[in-house]
Formats: structure tokens, sequence, C-alpha cells
């Protein structure tokens, strides 16, 4: 059995609900000794461990330790609530496989290291791509400010909150490179075995927000209710038309909360989380402002209705990236030489090489999602793609490694 392969069985097993997929929440234990565990694959092999002040791990030979220049393979190992079990851990993997099988790198080459990256989901305190956004020196102070849903601040759980903020990159990146599942249908309706990833989504999320009167929901007759969940709920309901022509852009709600979230109670305060995606920021922009604009024309779904207003506010704002063009055709050769047909396109899922990309030239590519599933138990990729990936991302980094030590 390959590394990778062998990496991944034993992640799979590294959840909290076990038999329901896999659940490895941000800056838990068991994010922790995921970090571990890859780490004991490699101690006592002369490479070094490096952790930085979000808790990113970087895992390098002793030269790129020291600070010479080193090209970055990896993702990260944090999940959804019951998700699967290749979302990030199989770029890790393939990155791990990668670092063992080559040689120690010498000459006119660039070293080579496997990064691992915190919180890329958000499911925990909402802040997707929390890890490589520090990496990349853009945390602020609103990010150490968000909360779970227990109340646990972010700050009180990274490792340096305030090296967050005044961030000291510990590697000297000149690359990085990531392989990841597709998380859709379209390589595997078009036959394809590798995407070629071109450019990676914009997303950006708004919490809207509605403060009304609680109330007995028994006494208070419908003309006198000033419900906090009825203008939430009649956005909500005309979200799919603000995408309508904006081709592949996409608007969604996939979280609500009413308080005092009791049965027979009027809602006093109600709140949605928006999430916006698109591949360029023309159309994001023009999305959101359609999305304030119908905020604040909302008409009431009755005459007797009365509605307080909303109010919404930017949660997370992360900007389309294109990926390296150098990278790219790099990686078309290597398809060529393996006789494999890629399929070049864009990414509807947010990735760490968005925010990698501010830092160095960066690129990615997709393997097949079997169904096109995500973010779920049935997650899944057959394993000669697994095992294609491993090749192709050992033949990139060897072509890139070579190539950027040609060019220092």
């Amino acid at each position: 059995m390959s590394l990778a392969l062998d990496i991944l069985y034993e992640l799979r097993e590294l959840t909290a609900t076990p038999g329901r997929g896999c659940t490895r929440l941000a800056y838990t234990h068991l994010e922790d000794e995921a970090h571990d565990r890859i780490w004991d694959r490699f101690s006592g092999s002369g490479l070094a461990r490096l952790q930085d002040a979000a808790g990113n791990t970087f895992i390098l030979p002793p030269e790129a330790a020291s600070g010479e220049p080193v090209i970055l393979v990896g993702s990260h190992l944090d999940t959804v609530k019951e998700g699967g079990w290749l979302d990030g851990a199989l770029g890790v993997a393939v990155g791990a496989e990668v670092l063992q099988k080559l040689e120690r790198v010498s000459g006119n080459r660039t070293s080579v290291g496997l990064v691992i990256f915190r919180d890329e989901e958000g499911a925990r305190f909402g802040r997707g791509l929390f890890g490589s956004k520090v990496f990349a020196g853009r945390c602020t102070e609103e990010d150490l400010e968000a909360r779970d849903e227990e109340g646990v601040f972010l700050r009180q759980v990274v490792p340096d909150p305030e090296g967050c903020l005044r961030y000291r990159r510990p590697v000297n990146a000149v690359a990085y490179l990531e392989c990841h599942i597709e998380q859709g249908r379209r390589l595997l309706d078009g036959g394809f075995r590798i995407g070629m990833v071109t450019g990676i989504v914009g997303i950006r999320r708004l919490e809207v927000r509605a403060v009304g009167a609680a109330n007995h929901a028994g006494t208070t007759e419908m003309h006198r209710r000033l419900d906090a969940l009825v203008p939430v709920a009649t956005l909500v309901g005309k979200l799919p038309r603000l995408v309508q022509g904006r081709g592949d852009a996409v608007i969604t709600c996939g979280k609500i909360a009413v308080e005092p979230g009791v049965a027979n109670i009027v809602p006093g305060l109600a709140s949605a989380v928006v999430e916006i995606r698109a591949p360029d920021s023309r159309t994001l922009d023009a999305i959101e402002d359609e999305l304030r604009r119908t905020a604040a024309m909302l008409e009431p779904p009755t005459p007797q209705t009365r509605m307080p207003p909303l109010t919404l506010n930017r949660l997370v704002d992360i900007e389309p990236t294109s990926t390296d063009r150098s990278l790219l055709r790099l990686l078309e050769g290597i398809l060529d030489e393996l006789g494999v047909e890629g399929l070049h396109l864009s990414s509807m899922a947010g990735h760490d090489a968005q925010h990698a990309a501010l830092v160095c030239p960066s690129a990615m590519f997709f393997i097949p999602s079997l169904d096109g599933v995500s973010h779920s138990p049935e997650e899944d990729s057959r394993t000669e793609d697994i095992e294609l990936a491993a090749e192709v991302m050992l033949r990139w980094v060897e072509r890139c490694s070579r190539f950027r030590g040609s060019a220092a």
C-alpha cells in the first residue's frame, strides 16, 4: 500500500463521529493529533518540524528550516461536521508521500517541504482559510474575535494570537502546489482524471440580522407582532433570483438562528448567514449590491404584517484568485508524458492556494469525486485516481524544483 493511502485510511478513523463521517474541527485535540500523526511519519528522518503562530505545521529539510528557498506541498486536515475522508487530507497525504520519495535535494534544485494549514473549513469559527490567511499576513483582530457555538473565541485557541497579527513567516516559500478532490461532477461527467485549476472562486459571507420583540405566541395578535424571523425568511426566499443570469455564481443560506428559539414565543432576534460565490470580483460586487438593495426594499408578506429592519454585516471576503500559469504549463507537460487527458477548470470551492498565492506562485489540480459528492460521509474517489495524484504531484514537484533551482 502506498504511503498516501495508508495515511488516508488512518486519518479516516480519527473522527469525533465514528460511523457518521469525519469530524475533526479546527483547534480541537483531533486536529492536533492529525498534525502529530503526520509528523510521526517523519520523526527521526532528519527533517525539521516548525509551527507558526496559527499552528500551521511545516515539515522541512534542514536548509529550508534555516531560511533557504522551499517549494511547499500540502493542504489541511480539519473537516466540516460529519464530512468526508478526502477533503484536505488527500493533499496532505500525497504531499507526505512525495516528501518521503524525494531524495535529499541538493545542487541546482530547490528544497521541498510539506505544509498543513489550520482551519481551512471554517466549520467551527466561521472563518474559512484561517491558517493560510495568517500565512499570507492577512489576519485581523476581527478574525480573532470570531466565536464558536460554545462561545469560545478563536484567539483563545490559536497558539499565538498576537503573532498572527504581527506575522513572521517561518519559511521562504517560492511556490505552493496542492492537489484536492474536485467536489463536483465536471471531471467525472467528462471522463477526465485530472483537473488543472485555472482560478479559484471568490467568497463573500454576510450576516443578515433582525431585532424584533419576543412575545407570547398565543396571545399576541398577528397585526401586533414584531417577528424578527419574518424579514429574514422573506429575504432568504428571494436569494435564488439574485444569481439568475450570472454564470457560475451561486448563493446559499446554510445557517439560520432564532432567539429565544421556543415554539410558543414570537422570535425576538433572527439571523442568517448568506454566502455568495463567483469567479470574478465584479460579479461578487453586483450580487452583494443587489442583496443589500433587496434587503432594504423588502415588503411585508401581508399589509398587516409589521417587519423590523434588516442589517447586513460582511463576515468573510475572499477575493477570486488566478493560479500561476508557468506552474500550470509544467503540469500540462506532465499529463502529456503520462498520456492522461486533463481538463482546465475553475474551482467553485475555496482553497488554501488562494492565500498562498499572495505569498508565492501557487497552483493546484483535482481528481474526480465519485458522484460529485463532498462534505458528506459518502465522499469518495477511486483508488487509482489517488495513486495517480501521487505520481503527478511527484513529477510536478521534481519539475518545479529543477525549474526554480535553475532560475535562482
